[in-house]
């Protein structure tokens, strides 16, 4: 993932530029008793830049982004999560599951 604006970390006193994230995500879908869906997401940003041939990342400088339920989502992390959604539909369809 493209960082929007790239991140200055100092490590062991040199100030590095990560303009990417690695990106760890959990999300568990759910339904209510009605059938409406819901969701819970975990998602970890980790800093990362590549330098020549060599991948470097700032694991403790990651960005977490924790969500219960969907009602407690802003409009960026809704607008996110459904299209996750989606793709995912379109997959288990595109599959046959």
């Amino acid at each position: 993932m493209t960082a929007t604006n790239p991140i200055e970390i100092e490590i062991d006193g040199q100030t590095k530029s990560f303009d990417r994230f690695s990106l760890n995500l959990i999300v568990t879908g759910s339904y209510d008793a009605e059938g409406k869906p819901d969701a819970s997401v975990v998602c970890n940003l980790v800093p990362t830049r590549i330098d020549g041939d060599s991948v470097e990342t700032a694991p403790q400088h990651a960005l977490n982004i924790r969500l219960g339920k969907l009602d407690q989502a802003d409009a960026a992390t809704l607008a996110a999560v459904t299209s996750i959604h989606s793709a995912l539909q379109q997959f288990i369809l595109e599959k046959g599951i």
